[in-house]
């Protein structure tokens, strides 16, 4: 098992409470629908959806919440919480520099440049939200490669029944050894089958951690009989299940169309919930792990607790599995560096508006105000008063008490 191994005084909260595909057809498939002109309009709306306020206020909360998770980490894998502790604050050259991006619409980004990143997909939400976004886009490459070849996209999801005596990292073995189980049988081989790309997730409610995988299967054939082949693996779950002393009712296995693939996909590339801000749980009273970040970070330690032994669990663990030569089938490296290659063409030139040396007094000082600088720079506001008034720190905790008051208020 990758996870690293918890302290011995440690207790886990869980316990405690094929057709050919031709060259021409691939080409179409990948390049054909993807190099076409952008549609500008579409992506500057997405852009003005957000205010710069709201931008800001959402960044502070996630940059809180990364601090939590840097101190929480360290407690329990003292490596990992150290780079995370470095992610964003400390430079990895001489200077670091703060841009500014114009765009087309007239909205304005900033972001910092020289700075290291983690790359935590699990553990970290800032370095979480930027890469579940490149890999939500892989994965749309995928989507449109099928659609151009004729194959019916299917979303499987499982799980198994579960209860607060199972850890997080058990529950995620368990999972995993029942579906390479299930991909060994009979049945799944005899699926019509061009690929699959496997998520891994994970919950944690009143009956404790409720791990799930998401898989978006490729299959040749119409969508209704693509839907009935795998709905007729159920029993192989089952089976696969029971050999891990396993049991799964009704919703241990879901079925459903292309279009819950699209809108899975969506959501995992949006990195709503990243944000950190509004903490809403989900059904029957179950959190994501960001959620269970944001109430640590507001004072909850059993969520502290339980947000630390789930970061062991998923240390080393990959967020997204796609089955062998499945990018390779779908061009999808080849699409993404047009893609990109297409994105730099049009993006306008970054402006750096401020320089520091790292290392130096005034850089570390600075660092310590980087939401406050980069929502300078989105809402043209004066970066002085930015860089020199009050850090992200206090700044959160001036959002924080002002949110309280008024909802005091508006509950008297």
């Amino acid at each position: 098992m990758n996870a690293q191994k918890l302290p011995e005084n440690f207790q886990t909260v869980a316990q405690a409470a094929a057709p050919v595909v031709s060259e021409a057809k691939r080409s179409r498939a990948a390049l054909g629908s993807n190099t076409k002109p952008r549609n500008t309009a579409q992506k500057d709306k997405r852009k003005q959806a957000v205010a710069p306020a709201q931008k800001a206020s959402a960044r502070l909360a996630r940059w809180a919440a990364k601090r939590k998770a840097a101190e929480l980490v360290r407690e329990v894998d003292n490596g990992a919480g150290v780079r995370l502790s470095k992610c964003g604050y400390c430079a990895f050259q001489s200077s670091v520099t703060l841009k500014q991006v114009t765009h087309s619409d007239g909205t304005v980004s900033g972001s910092f440049g020289g700075v290291i990143a983690c790359g935590n997909v699990w553990a970290c939400p800032v370095c979480s939200a930027r890469i579940s976004a490149e890999r939500a886009a892989e994965v749309n490459v995928a989507l449109a490669w099928a659609r151009a070849e004729g194959l019916s996209v299917v979303m499987l999801t499982q799980t198994f029944r579960h209860d607060r005596s199972m850890p997080c990292a058990a529950s995620i073995d368990a999972i995993k050894r029942a579906n390479s189980r299930l991909r060994r049988s009979r049945g799944w081989r005899g699926l019509a089958h061009e690929g699959n790309i496997m998520a891994t997730e994970v919950t944690f409610g009143d009956a404790g951690w409720h791990p799930h995988l998401h898989t978006i299967l490729f299959l040749r054939g119409d969508p209704d009989a693509a839907e009935k082949a795998v709905e007729g693996l159920r029993a192989e779950w089952s089976r696969a299940l029971s050999y891990e002393g396993l049991t799964g009712n009704e919703h241990a296995w879901q079925v459903q169309p292309a279009t819950a693939a699209g809108e899975y996909v969506a959501k995992f590339g949006a990195g709503e919930e990243l944000t950190l801000g509004e903490k809403k749980e989900g059904r029957n009273g179950s959190r994501s792990p960001w959620q269970l970040l944001a109430d640590a970070r507001d004072g909850d330690g059993q969520a502290a607790r339980l947000f630390q032994e789930y970061a062991v669990a998923f240390k080393g663990k990959r967020q997204l599995i796609w089955s062998r030569g499945l990018k390779e089938k779908a061009l999808v490296d080849e699409t993404r560096e047009a893609e990109k290659a297409a994105d730099e063409a049009e993006a306008p030139e970054p402006v750096t508006v401020r320089h520091w040396w790292s290392g130096t007094r005034e850089w570390c000082e600075a660092r310590r105000r980087r939401c406050a600088l980069i929502a300078a720079v989105e809402a043209g506001t004066d970066l002085n008063e930015a860089e020199f008034g009050p850090s992200d720190a206090a700044r959160w905790r001036d959002e924080v008490n002002a949110a309280q008051l008024i909802e005091g208020e508006s509950d008297e």
